[in-house]
């Protein structure tokens, strides 16, 4: 299989032929039933928050998630076919290759969009009837664009934050929380052959990075982070528990979004 793209309709093909490649081979599957969570970022928001559902041990087929009729694909019940339609709760095109999720669909043509797959924070090298999950694991359905030529790597990528300092309980009042965005950027999302097995091209693990110009938000303020990934926020005056977040509002290619990061602001407790 050619990694040279040429345009929007070789990278279609490509990611026809490697879905089709995908199809005649399966990942190792998991032995039991599993717990794992499943999110979804599209365009402009948060479609479905991080759920968790419980799949199969892959000696099934997937099923409808309130068993009323039948999956239009025969994928395994361990699989992220099985645990999209669990967490969506049917809501989505139920394809392999996958164009609509929760009322919002993103085909490559004409703007080059398409939903990513991050298994793992990595960007996938199986399909979603061919990945094989296992207890703990996460799956993001991230929508965004292809990057540019030659590595058409994509800005829209599995962002986290975590808190700095202070590093846990309460924030006081109109004080300041620093957090640390971590990001995590495909270096290479072809891939190389599998030695033991001709069907599968291996994409590396993404590294986890720690970028500037991320904006971070809690109620109407927000910080930008800087060159150690970053950000300092000054914490509403009013007691509650607030959600700190990351985004890249405006940019019509990095739709990304950090899970919420819930912080009490008290002099007390929440």
């Amino acid at each position: 299989m050619s990694t040279r793209r040429t345009g929007a309709h070789g990278m279609r093909a490509l990611l026809a032929a490697a879905l089709a490649a995908a199809a005649c081979a399966a990942a190792p599957a998991a032995v039991h039933a599993a717990d794992v969570t499943v999110r979804v970022e599209g365009r402009s928001g948060t479609l479905l928050a991080q759920t968790t559902v419980t799949i199969g041990d892959g000696t099934r087929t997937a099923s409808t998630w309130n068993g009323v009729g039948a999956m239009p694909h025969t994928c395994a019940d361990d699989t992220v076919y099985q645990a999209t339609e669990l967490a969506l709760r049917g809501n989505w095109d139920r394809s392999t290759y996958v164009e609509t999720i929760a009322g919002e669909s993103h085909s490559w043509s004409p703007n080059e969009e398409y939903w990513i797959l991050y298994h793992e924070n990595d960007y996938a090298d199986w399909g979603a009837c061919e990945l094989h999950l296992e207890d703990g694991d996460t799956v993001l359905w991230q929508a965004g664009k292809s990057g540019p030529s030659p590595d058409f790597i994509p800005d829209s990528i599995p962002i986290f934050l975590e808190r700095v300092s202070p590093a846990s309980g309460p924030v006081r009042l109109g004080r300041t929380l620093t957090v640390k965005l971590t990001a995590y950027r495909p270096t290479d999302i072809f891939g190389t052959p599998d030695p033991n097995d001709p069907g599968h091209w291996i994409i590396p693990p993404s590294p986890p990075t720690n970028p500037a110009g991320y904006t971070v938000s809690v109620g109407g303020t927000t910080a930008v982070t800087d060159a150690n990934g970053e950000a300092t926020l000054r914490m509403p005056s009013s007691t509650g528990v607030y959600d700190v977040q990351a985004s890249m509002p405006g940019s019509s290619s990095n739709w990304s979004r950090s899970i919420p990061l819930a912080v009490c602001v008290s002099n007390t407790s929440c």
